[in-house]
């Protein structure tokens, strides 16, 4: 039985659904009821789309002519099976099937939605007298069609991101805009609306009335915030919101207009990762580390966004590492053939995939047999085949940026009897007083869902050698300069040591290791390196943890990356010719107000445009 009440979106078949007749075969009549039906629907704030077996263009055409083609999203018009087209298409727009009215008139098309959707709400047209009534009763409270835009937004972002080589180039492009806001009296009608009506990202799921809400923004024993989103495609308005109490949050919920961006982990970090106990079912889970660099990137002198530098140099470049290279990168786009081995998540069994950057596994890829790599990815539940392979000594690249920062964290481990090793995590695997931290997931595990059997079995093989010493390192460093072309370069990414307050064995293990790296590259000048230290201004430049950064640090990191590469290649350029000038949000803004005051072309601008770029060329 359906459950009209709960409708977010209706999903049109045309053919003797919409409208009688086929169109392809012919002309179709529509009932003037359904024009003024989709039109109801559409000021009720429901969103409508199209899942009809058609040609597009004609399909097209008849619904401009209908005046009503702007009114659908997502439209599939096509030839293919319908039950795949809807688990897409509500797939993007982060939609729950309970919440989705398909209407059809072949009982085969229903069929094969539910088997791909069993919780999808179907029917036939004989449904729509019953859901004309409804809608016209129905108070319109969005006439102004609010929703329909948003889906519009994401409608056009879903066809730009096709563009892009992987999602994360995409959002890096979006320009994202978050903002954190206090006053959450003014919005308090809204914040109670998203507190009621979000699902899929709503982490605590606390149901709770607006007088009661009304008490906790009241509350000083609360600190509560609502977050607002803007990117290239759009304004989103207020999307989330908190409440936290001490260190624990009692509510912290998000709308899915904007999933697949992480603006919940970005606001999680901000928050310094407090406690949070997920209540139910949520389709983007936290973690405890991560900030995403996409997210309130630093902007440019020409007024757009963080758009990338268009070096032109003629260099092939591995980087190979995990977010402190790929999130420099985008700030070094253009600069030659650039391969890169970061850290990827494993469509086969979801497994966050990032100890490939370690020594240990860098070796391996020079050292480890097949038959090695087979005996590794058996043992190790943890182990992704595609991680034992890459392109560091079997491709020639004039330059290699490599991050150390995994050195300092991750435990390498020997299978006993042999010279195999592998690597995983911060806590050792190896001994009982952390089985339980692994099993209930207390610990980190990368994805992998441990058990005491299989950690058991591990320990029966494997023993843990400890972290990377700043002598092993070395010895890997000795190996790559004799494993490596000789005209091969090798940039290394030296860890943090200051400003951050805690994780002090980890600092002082960075320490070390950097002294020992700094040391040998006085004697091997293919060596390059560059410090995190060098980049960091305050606390504030930490994203949580001592090994993830602000936006303008990874910037300042791509900064330095383009003056090695200048250095390999040879090639003299001017750092200010990137086009990518870190300035703080302060002397942005008056650079935005001369704009405004003064043609772009006068002479007044020009000369405080001069003056302005000399001070920035001169800070670096």
């Amino acid at each position: 039985m359906n459950s009209l009440d709960t409708i977010k979106l209706v999903i049109w078949d045309l053919d003797e659904t919409f409208w009688t007749g086929t169109l392809s075969e012919g002309g179709v009549v529509v009932p003037p009821e359904n024009i003024r039906l989709v039109r109801d629907l559409t000021d009720c704030g429901i969103i409508q789309s199209i899942c009809s077996k058609n040609d597009l263009e004609p399909t097209k055409v008849r619904l401009q002519e209908l005046g009503i083609w702007d009114l659908f999203v997502f439209p599939s018009i096509n030839w293919e099976g319908k039950g795949p087209q809807i688990k897409e298409k509500l797939d993007k727009m982060a939609l729950r099937p309970v919440n989705v009215l398909f209407l059809d008139d072949n009982p085969s098309n229903l069929g094969e939605a539910r088997h791909y959707l069993p919780d999808l709400q179907t029917a036939g047209p004989e449904i729509l007298p019953e859901l004309i009534e409804w809608a016209k009763r129905k108070e319109k409270k969005d006439t102004a069609h609010k929703r329909l835009k948003q889906y519009k937004i994401l409608e056009e972002k879903d066809q730009a991101s096709k563009s892009f080589a992987s999602s994360e180039d995409f959002l890096y492009d979006s320009h994202i805009r978050v903002e954190v806001h206090q006053d959450c009296l003014n919005q308090l009608q809204r914040i109670h609306e998203l507190l009621l009506r979000s699902n899929q990202l709503n982490y605590t799921k606390k149901r709770i009335g607006i007088e009661e809400l009304e008490s906790i923004l009241k509350d000083p024993e609360y600190t509560c915030g609502y977050v607002s989103v803007k990117d290239r495609y759009g304004d989103y308005g207020i999307v989330g919101f908190y409440a936290k109490r001490g260190d624990r949050l009692e509510h912290f919920l998000f709308s899915c207009r904007t999933m697949g961006q992480k603006i919940e982990q970005w606001v999680y970090a901000q928050l310094g990762f407090p406690e949070l106990e997920v209540v139910g079912e949520v389709r983007t889970q936290l973690n405890r580390t991560e900030c995403p660099g996409w997210i309130n990137q630093p902007e440019t002198l020409d007024g757009a966004d963080n758009a990338p530098a268009e070096e032109t140099l003629t260099c092939r470049i591995l980087m190979k590492g995990p977010c402190d290279l790929s999130h420099s990168l985008v700030y070094i786009k253009g600069a030659g053939q650039i391969d890169t081995e970061f850290t990827y998540v494993s469509n086969a069994a979801g497994q966050v995939i990032d100890a490939h950057n370690h020594s240990v596994h860098i070796e391996g890829l020079h050292t480890y047999s097949e038959q090695d790599r087979k005996e590794l990815a058996d043992d190790c539940l943890f182990i992704d085949p595609a991680m034992l392979s890459g392109t560091f000594f079997t491709k020639k690249y004039d330059l290699i940026v490599l991050s150390t920062l995994i050195e300092s964290t991750y435990q390498i481990y020997r299978k006993k009897g042999t010279n195999l090793r592998v690597v995983f995590g911060g806590n050792d695997l190896t001994d009982p007083a952390h089985w339980e931290g692994y099993v209930n997931q207390a610990y980190y595990t990368g994805g992998n869902t441990f058990t005491e059997e299989y950690l058991q079995s591990f320990s029966r093989k494997y023993e843990c050698l400890g972290l990377t010493t700043p002598e092993m390192y070395i010895t890997f460093l000795r190996n790559c300069l004799a494993w490596l072309p000789e005209d091969t370069s090798l940039c290394l990414i030296l860890g943090a040591t200051k400003l951050f307050e805690g994780q002090e064995e980890v600092k002082e293990r960075h320490r070390r290791l950097n002294e020992a790296i700094k040391a040998f590259s006085s004697d091997h000048p293919r060596i390059r390196y560059i410090e995190i230290d060098d980049c960091l201004n305050d606390p504030s430049d930490f994203a949580g943890e001592i090994n993830h950064y602000s936006s303008r640090v990874y910037y300042e990191i791509a900064q330095r990356m383009i003056e090695v590469i200048r250095s390999v290649t040879g090639k003299e350029m001017d750092s200010y010719s990137s086009g990518m000038v870190w300035v703080d949000n302060l002397t942005l803004r008056v650079r935005k107000l001369l704009k405004k005051m003064l043609r772009p072309d006068s002479s007044g601008y020009r000369a405080l445009k001069s003056v302005y770029d000399k001070i920035y060329k001169k800070r670096g």
